[in-house]
């Protein structure tokens, strides 16, 4: 089997020509046009050699507000990162190639994007491609292959929500097709669920200014039931954390808490056990005993 050739890979940056009399620059007000390249230099014993140059693997340093750009090589897949606008509301690419021994190229894999628009809307998505898709590292546009409508992905998610709008988030991942949900965990994270709780929907309020209150707890609620439910665990128990500690006689969220814990195994049998104990004695206190599932009262017997 071929390995991943050795090199090293540098980004770089160029003006689109040596002189600023070129007609190119009249209609810039600015210094000039900068763009950022990638180039491929693979070892010939102790020499390297440049294998391929990419003038247009990032978007342009002098424009777009590009605030960061980066390239990593692990094994072999190649990662380009690009982070890109207003510094309130940017926007994060990250294309991801791996080598494919039979071209000799780095072929596109996956590529994500995130940011926010100026309504504080965040918008994640995450794709990826066949084998079949005819994107190569060393001659992609980073500025264009967003909008290439040739560029066909064979899985895709996506999700938008504003930071505290619990409504609309639970809408957002209800509208997630069944057959998609397995990659949720590549645009909402447990990371992206305590960003989500503790960042405001108003400016003037302090952050942690999304409280858990009566007209809200049971649609948080439900977020946690449908996280646990598709298998995101740890991102379902953010949620229900918060539920119980703003509404700690709230029984069912002791319930859905307890079923995190038992579907993530041997080392969480005693957090779980203890959720149940929690969850039947906040239903025999409001004499709802026969609504107990059996399945608890029977994994108690052991545990």
């Amino acid at each position: 089997m071929s390995k991943t050739p050795a090199g090293v890979f540098v980004a770089y940056e160029k003006a689109d020509t040596l002189t600023f009399k070129h007609e190119f620059y009249k209609s810039f007000d600015g210094p000039g046009y900068t763009k950022v390249g990638l180039a491929f230099y693979a070892r010939k014993g102790n020499d390297y050699q440049l294998s391929f140059k990419n003038d247009n693997a990032f978007f342009c340093a002098s424009c777009n507000n590009m605030s960061y750009y980066n390239v990593n090589a692990s094994r072999d897949t190649v990662s380009i990162s690009i982070s890109w606008g207003p510094n309130a509301f940017g926007q994060s690419e990250g294309y991801y190639f791996v080598y494919r021994p039979a071209t000799k190229r780095w072929q596109l894999a996956e590529r994500d994007n995130s940011g926010s628009d100026n309504e504080g809307t965040n918008n994640s998505e995450y794709m990826s491609y066949s084998k079949n898709v005819k994107v190569y590292l060393d001659d992609y546009n980073a500025e264009s292959l967003s909008y290439d409508s040739t560029v066909i992905s064979n899985q895709r998610i996506s999700l938008s929500y504003k930071a505290g709008d619990y409504s609309t988030l639970l809408r957002s991942l209800k509208e997630i097709p069944k057959n998609s949900l397995f990659l949720l965990p590549r645009v909402f994270t447990e990371h992206t669920a305590k960003y989500f709780m503790e960042n405001s929907l108003d400016e003037e309020q302090p952050d942690n200014a999304n409280p858990i209150h009566g007209k809200n707890v049971q649609v948080v609620n439900d977020i946690g039931y449908f996280l646990e439910q598709i298998g995101q665990l740890d991102v379902a128990q953010v949620f229900l954390d918060k539920v119980i500690v703003y509404f700690p006689e709230r029984e069912v969220a002791y319930l859905n808490r307890g079923d995190v814990f038992f579907k993530r195994g041997q080392g969480y049998v005693k957090k779980a056990a203890n959720d149940y104990r929690s969850y039947i004695r906040l239903m025999n206190k409001r004499g709802l005993q026969a609504k107990i599932p059996q399945r608890i009262l029977e994994f108690l017997k052991t545990h």
